[in-house]
């Protein structure tokens, strides 16, 4: 078998449908913040730690973010919060990509992020922006 694990055909078409229906629901997602009313932001959650300490934590702005990129606005959305561009929007399309060649191969292929080594890298990226947003944002 090559070191790969096999699906059952009958789990295959399973595994698709979740593509499918993970696809339908970002979609819907993007759709909604696309044509939601200006103020509906005033019920976006607020940061409990933005709150307490005054600075911004990794995921400040996040909605925000996703806001501004359903409606095309990639500055604003990088403005929001640049750490959607450089760990979450890659590391989401990766994931997408594997899953949907595992989906239609039937077989289990390997992942980087199965490795330990994909945590330094993944969290050198949220210290630094966390610590440019403080210091130099």
């Amino acid at each position: 078998m090559n070191g790969y694990l096999r699906l059952d055909p009958a789990r295959r078409g399973w595994e698709l449908s979740k593509v499918f229906f993970g696809a339908a629901l970002i979609c819907a997602a993007l759709l909604f913040l696309r044509f939601a009313p200006a103020w509906a932001e005033q019920f976006y959650p607020v940061c409990i730690w933005n709150r307490l300490t005054g600075l911004y934590c990794p995921g400040c702005g996040t909605l925000r973010a996703f806001t501004a990129l359903a409606n095309l606005d990639f500055g604003a959305a990088f403005r929001h919060n640049p750490f959607l561009f450089l760990l979450v929007l890659p590391l989401a399309v990766y994931l997408c990509v594997i899953y949907v060649i595992r989906a239609i191969s039937g077989k289990w292929v390997p992942s980087l992020l199965s490795s330990h080594k994909a945590v330094i890298p993944a969290a050198a990226i949220i210290v630094g922006v966390w610590i440019f947003r403080n210091v130099l944002g």
